[in-house]
């Protein structure tokens, strides 16, 4: 993109085809009628990327209003490690541990701020960040028109698990739950995803709900 923003990025090998993030919306968790058609993972809160392996060792990392943000995030090159091949195209979001281990939105914020290659450079240390792998939308091939269930299949196989990459679990646990668990762990709150959905790069549906928990007097 030359440096350049835009809503939309380039699928590896697809000619015309572009994608952007795929949305929540905002709601209550899906009632007992149909909570066991979603799969409930956590709510980050941090930097959504579209981390772009082309599969010549390179990572290019775009943020969900098309940025290119690669520089910022050094680290986060290791992926092209634990993924050399095929073309491939992750979801995620960007977080900064704080001392407890919990995403820090003080810290992310302080790390995003940061421009300057010596500056990020000294941050590697002072201010880590992790990948949070959580959908896949190309393997050598386009896989956003897969369930969710076999893109999370996908996903698993590939094991990215390292000190910056991690992909983290999905509950099929009951709404109540997983909310429940989420909030014990010191999260925001929690993500439900349908299992039937497609990958819908730009679109904001029910088959992406995010639950936030309420807030205490």
């Amino acid at each position: 993109m030359s440096g350049q923003s835009s809503s939309a990025a380039a699928l590896p090998g697809a000619g015309p085809v572009l994608l952007s993030p795929m949305l929540a919306v905002i709601g209550p968790p899906p009632g007992p009628e149909m909570e066991a058609e979603y799969a409930y993972e956590t709510l980050w809160n941090g930097a959504r990327v579209l981390a772009h392996l082309p599969g010549d060792g390179s990572v290019r990392l775009l943020s969900a209003p098309g940025m290119d943000v690669t520089a910022q995030y050094p680290e986060l090159q290791v992926l092209s490690v634990m993924l050399p091949a095929p073309e491939a195209v992750l979801d995620g979001e960007i977080i900064a541990p704080g001392d407890d281990g919990r995403p820090s939105v003080e810290r992310l914020q302080q790390r995003m701020s940061l421009h300057h290659p010596g500056a990020v450079t000294h941050a590697l240390e002072d201010l880590p960040v992790q990948l949070m792998v959580f959908d896949i939308l190309y393997l050598g091939q386009p896989v956003i028109r897969l369930p969710y269930t076999s893109r999370r299949d996908l996903l698993d196989d590939l094991a990215l698990t390292g000190p910056h990459i991690a992909v983290p679990a999905a509950w099929p646990a009951p709404a109540a739950q997983a909310l429940e668990q989420t909030r014990a762990e010191g999260y925001d709150g929690m993500v439900a995803k349908r299992l039937s959905s497609p990958y819908l790069p730009g679109r904001r549906t029910r088959d992406w709900i995010k639950i936030k928990h309420l807030a205490q007097p």
